[in-house]
């Protein structure tokens, strides 16, 4: 099983990003059921270490936050740009959730061999083929001023990737939901 940790993102902002991908010629679009916010990849393991995970983030409670995109970027080599994604308004609770999160599966008595880069907090709206580095610069010089309505993130989820002919597909596995819900 090929795993991760994420923030679901709503179907209307979801909406809303896809097409600022699904324009630029050369980007293969995230599609908005896939658009989310990864707080932690973890990898491939197998089922039984899936089920130590979720019984790991089940118990790591958390206070609902607001959150809100904002702005363009993308992850680039000097070469090529690999990724187009969404921002988010800096919000220390995302941060500190991310961190929780990572520190749990690293206290994990059978801890799986996961991504150890650091946390960027990024809505990835599509991954580039082909497209020309001024195409997708244009594009985020003419949404510069990107945002969101504002939204309550009241859950995190441990989700599964399949790779098909179309490309990935999340499927949520579980959901973990804040205090108070």
């Amino acid at each position: 099983m090929r795993l991760f940790v994420g923030i679901e993102i709503p179907a209307d902002i979801a909406a809303d990003l896809y097409p600022l991908a699904r324009g630029i010629r050369g980007i293969e679009a995230q599609t908005p059921a896939n658009i989310h916010i990864t707080l932690k990849f973890i990898g491939n393991v197998d089922p039984g270490l899936a089920k130590e995970i979720d019984g790991v983030l089940s118990n790591l409670p958390f206070k609902p936050f607001e959150l809100q995109v904002s702005g363009l970027g993308v992850f680039a080599s000097a070469r090529k740009i690999r990724i187009l994604w969404a921002g988010v308004a800096k919000q220390p609770e995302l941060h500190a959730l991310a961190h929780r999160v990572e520190n749990s599966l690293l206290a994990m008595e059978e801890c799986p061999n996961m991504d150890m880069r650091n946390f960027t907090p990024h809505i990835t709206l599509g991954r580039n083929r082909d497209a020309a580095r001024a195409t997708v610069e244009q594009t985020i010089a003419d949404h510069l001023d990107l945002t969101s309505r504002a939204f309550t993130v009241d859950r995190f989820c441990l989700y599964e990737s399949h790779s098909t002919t179309d490309g990935p597909e999340f499927r949520v596995v579980a959901a973990y939901d804040g205090i108070g819900n």
